[in-house]
């Protein structure tokens, strides 16, 4: 059972932090996850029915709004041909325009989730929602905020990307824990982070390891299938497709657990560093 930790904390701490709000907001968080990987799954099986060559289905995932970036998924998908990999049908770009408000809402709901558990406070499922649909707008725009600051870095010089990508992943929590506007939200997440970048990025790569395993653990058991029923067969393809679906559905609360478990570890350190200057 997770306890809120009364003192700064080191990373693998942190992360066992994070595992145990995992555990612990299991039961409450798995409708939210489901709901938040399906809405991210209907427009790539539409935009996949249409034979249109698509990117990586996590572009539209919550790993897109939950840094990611780092796991070079992004960069595999930028580094091919864009235009060509647009989906031309208006079904798949209606699909996602609906999708798009509809995953912001679950993406903050589970983040009011996981925080309610981590807070001593749980949150129902519906309460978490209807907190989702209030912080729609701001959602939204700091979305596309953050999308557009991390996606120039990356196509200017690719570093200043993965810099600005850490150093604005706890946006978000500070979204749906304080409150704070769009600006705000963006300002806190850096000073938190500010000066503990690597291990802030650290912990995020823990994440995108699991996320690689359990893509790596899909593709295997495709794989079989596919060898025992002939690539290509609608079999084949529903395997692929429900296992992909259940492999995000497992993993989709462990990005915000990792990042409640951060914010709540850097607003102790944070709290010592300012006790330690007002000492000095």
């Amino acid at each position: 059972m997770y306890a809120k930790p009364t003192a700064p904390r080191s990373v693998g701490e942190v992360f066992a932090d994070a595992i145990s709000i995992y555990k612990s907001s299991a039961r409450s968080t798995w409708m939210l996850a489901f709901a938040l990987e399906f809405v991210a799954t209907v427009p790539w099986l539409i935009w996949q029915r249409e034979r249109a060559p698509v990117l990586p289905s996590d572009l539209l995932s919550d790993d897109l709004l939950s840094s990611d970036l780092l796991s070079g998924d992004l960069l595999s998908g930028i580094a091919t041909n864009v235009p060509a990999a647009l989906p031309s049908s208006p079904t798949a770009w209606l699909a996602i325009l609906i999708a798009i408000p509809i995953y912001g809402i679950f993406y903050s709901a589970l983040i009011a989730n996981v925080n309610g558990i981590a807070a001593g406070q749980a949150a129902s499922a519906a309460g978490a929602v209807r907190m989702g649909v209030r912080l729609l707008p701001r959602t939204l725009l700091l979305g596309f905020l953050v999308i557009c600051i991390v996606g120039v870095g990356l196509l200017l010089l690719l570093v200043p990307g993965i810099y600005w990508a850490v150093t604005l992943q706890l946006s978000f929590v500070a979204l749906v824990v304080e409150g704070a506007g769009v600006s705000q939200s963006m300002a806190r997440s850096r000073g938190l982070i500010k000066g503990h970048w690597g291990r802030a990025a650290t912990l995020v790569s823990y994440v995108a390891l699991i996320n690689v395993a359990a893509y790596l653990a899909v593709s295997l058991i495709t794989a079989v299938v596919a060898q025992i029923f002939g690539a290509g067969g609608s079999l084949t393809s529903a395997v692929s497709q429900l296992l992909s679906l259940a492999a995000a559905t497992l993993v989709a609360p462990l990005y915000p657990a990792v990042f409640v478990a951060m914010y709540y570890d850097l607003k102790l350190r944070e709290a010592a560093e300012r006790s330690m200057a007002k000492a000095v």
